[in-house]
């Protein structure tokens, strides 16, 4: 793990920032297979099936089942040991699980009546210290138990959830639009997104990627186009967005899905979604968004540096080798098939020492902590990028 080590998300024992990647020592001895970063909690998946928790627990976002503030180290999940979990996603306050079954349990802040909902989508506004599974998702053959979920993602006070079929489920606040469903209301239980248009068909019927920022939403359609929705504050949407009335004040947002105009120059003119790019690859982070073109090229956007979206320069050099991307707050980390790291942006979990660091150029990531070892997988929470890796052959 690196970057900030505020509420000692990073499992190292203390709160101090890491530049390079130090091992979770408790961990050392436990095949990790997934790993998950959250603004100020982590949580892992081992080889055997059971799930780790570390960071702030103020919310009950680790699971646990207890009032503790914080897990200075790994603890154990008892409540989704034994359930096939697949796959972790750490947001603000709130955590989700998926099951090789497509269930769905969520866990964490519920929301409240003056802050509206938490992102749960339990139906109300409770804490919830310990894993709760979601009526609407489960087996795809169980009429009763709803759609199977096939990816879960968990922003700031909402989530979003990808169904099998490649639909798109959202639940909790709905402010700035983030939910889109059209408007600013709160979802409390899992609502799916429907497209108001035929141009919109293909990232609602058939997404491949759906991910939650901390107050934006975004997609790759099975077109190949990418769409946001949400808050707009970081330029994290792509595209410019004003004069919308929302909840009786005026904000920079987009109620619903609307494609993103990579590599459009002038966008004055309008646009069609015929003539736009086609994106292989897609990511959301805290405050921005990033996709990778069928030529290899990377495009970012928000971040509160990128208006629009805009090539990282030098992408296309390792473009066509990229296996993972993934996107915190202000850092781009990029994962090849041969096992090498890239990233861009700045602060600490760029993974590199301040001497070496280049904000905003695409640096390969050669720490000493990692020379021998295999890179795996990785993942980005805001401020922090955490790798999963092995002995080198």
């Amino acid at each position: 793990m690196c970057g900030t080590g505020e509420s000692n998300k990073l499992g190292v024992g203390d709160t101090r920032d890491r530049e390079t990647p130090e091992c979770v020592e408790s961990l050392r001895d436990v095949p990790v297979v997934h790993v998950a970063c959250g603004k100020y909690h982590t949580a892992v998946i081992s080889e055997s099936g059971d799930v780790y928790a570390w960071g702030l627990e103020s919310s009950g976002q680790l699971g646990l089942g207890s009032s503790r503030t914080k897990a200075i180290t790994p603890q154990k999940v008892e409540a989704l040991c034994g359930l096939g979990v697949t796959q972790l996603s750490c947001g603000m306050y709130h955590t989700l699980a998926l099951t090789d079954k497509g269930e769905v349990y969520s866990f964490g802040f519920g929301g409240s009546w003056f802050n509206g909902s938490g992102g749960l989508g339990l139906g109300g506004y409770t804490q919830q210290d310990a894993p709760v599974k979601l009526d609407a998702f489960g087996p795809a053959d169980v009429a009763s138990e709803g759609v199977a979920a096939a990816s879960v993602s968990a922003g700031g006070y909402h989530s979003v959830v990808r169904d099998t079929e490649g639909g798109v489920w959202t639940f909790g606040r709905g402010e700035w639009g983030r939910l889109g469903h059209g408007d600013a209301s709160d979802c409390l239980v899992p609502t799916r997104v429907e497209a108001p248009s035929r141009a919109l068909q293909a990232a609602t019927q058939g997404v491949l990627v759906a991910q939650a920022g901390e107050g934006h939403t975004g997609v790759l359609g099975a077109d190949g186009i990418t769409y946001t929705w949400g808050r707009n504050e970081h330029w994290q949407l792509g595209y410019e967005v004003s004069g919308l009335l929302n909840s009786g004040q005026s904000f920079d947002a987009q109620q619903e899905p609307q494609a993103v105009p990579i590599g459009i120059e002038d966008i004055d003119e309008g646009f069609s979604t015929t003539n736009l790019p086609r994106a292989s690859m897609f990511a959301c982070g805290e405050q921005g968004s990033a996709a990778v073109l069928e030529d290899g090229s990377i495009y970012a956007w928000g971040m509160q540096r990128f208006f629009v979206p805009t090539i990282v320069p030098g992408s296309k050099e390792i473009g066509h080798e990229i296996a993972s991307m993934q996107l915190g707050a202000t850092h781009l980390a990029l994962l090849t098939h041969s096992g090498k790291v890239f990233s861009f942006g700045s602060g600490t979990a760029l993974a590199l020492p301040k001497a070496h660091r280049k904000p905003w150029e695409l640096t390969e990531v050669t720490a000493h902590s990692l020379q021998d070892k295999q890179v795996l997988s990785m993942a980005c929470g805001p401020h922090s990028t955490g790798f999963i890796v092995a002995d080198a052959v």
